[in-house]
């Protein structure tokens, strides 16, 4: 004859669900408060008129570099003065701008130092947006490029007017 124990009918095992929805929540807190907002502080140098476009695509946060007729500036403070949307001769055999080098490379150790903080990669931060008036000459863009990569910032977005 079976004993008292195993006469009491087995319960099937039940689901925890309190260490499941603990995961849940520290996942949704977590995304949370790592959600970029696409509300950067982009300022459009009135200075400019920027070529039309269709495109569209999320905005992130970069650098800022604008280049007027007058002057190169980055995030609204004159780096070089222009004479007719094109620098200096000088510039031009050198193959850089070294204010903007200089400058770009202390920007670029402070997104290092940033990225290392927040356990990111240094690829996501250093990007710059070129605002560049329609009428300024490729060469000119070429060279903000060029010691933009000299400094480490090898990705750029060059700004739009949406039509």
């Amino acid at each position: 004859m079976p004993s008292r124990a195993m006469q009491r009918k087995k319960k099937a095992p039940g689901l925890m669900l309190t260490s499941l929805l603990d995961m849940f929540t520290i996942i949704l807190i977590f995304l949370i408060i790592s959600f970029d907002s696409q509300d950067e502080n982009f300022k459009l140098n009135p200075d400019l008129t920027l070529p039309e476009s269709t495109a569209r695509s999320a905005f992130k946060p970069a650098v800022s570099i604008a280049i007027n007729k007058g002057e190169l500036l980055m995030d609204e403070k004159s780096v070089v003065t222009l004479s007719g949307g094109e620098f200096d001769e000088r510039y031009y055999v050198e193959d850089q701008v070294p204010e903007l080098v200089t400058i770009l490379q202390d920007r670029f150790e402070r997104l290092e130092l940033q990225a290392q903080y927040e356990g990111t990669t240094i690829d996501e931060k250093a990007v710059i947006i070129v605002q560049a008036d329609r009428d300024i000459e490729y060469r000119t863009i070429y060279l903000v490029l060029r010691s933009a990569a000299m400094a480490g910032f090898f990705k750029y977005r060059l700004a739009i007017l949406k039509k």
